[in-house]
């Protein structure tokens, strides 16, 4: 089993707003399915960890362990589509500017 995968995956659903029933449909899977996701009871399937990373705006990095969500990460979970257009844009202007 993958560390810490269950809370992470739990966390990152709630901090999106979404309920399980909500993200399996967004998925493609049972509800109960993504409650033994966030019991530990299983683990999910790569085409289904690549699913939930993408519907949680998260990375599959986050979800298994690989980095952690610092301050330097950003959660855009809450936005329309414009407004994390505009948000990456943004960031990308600045990555765009003269280094002083």
């Amino acid at each position: 089993m993958i560390s810490g995968l269950a809370k992470r995956l739990k966390n990152s659903r709630i901090n999106a707003g979404l309920s399980r029933k909500e993200v399996a449909d967004l998925i493609g899977v049972s509800e109960a399915a993504i409650g033994m996701y966030e019991s530990g009871a299983r683990q999910p399937s790569l085409y289904a960890l690549t699913r939930l990373a993408t519907t949680l705006n998260v990375t599959t990095d986050y979800l298994l362990g690989c980095e952690s969500k610092d301050e330097n990460t950003i959660s855009l979970s809450g936005l329309t589509e414009e407004q994390i257009t505009i948000v990456k844009m943004t960031i990308q202007n600045f990555r765009n500017q003269p280094k002083e």
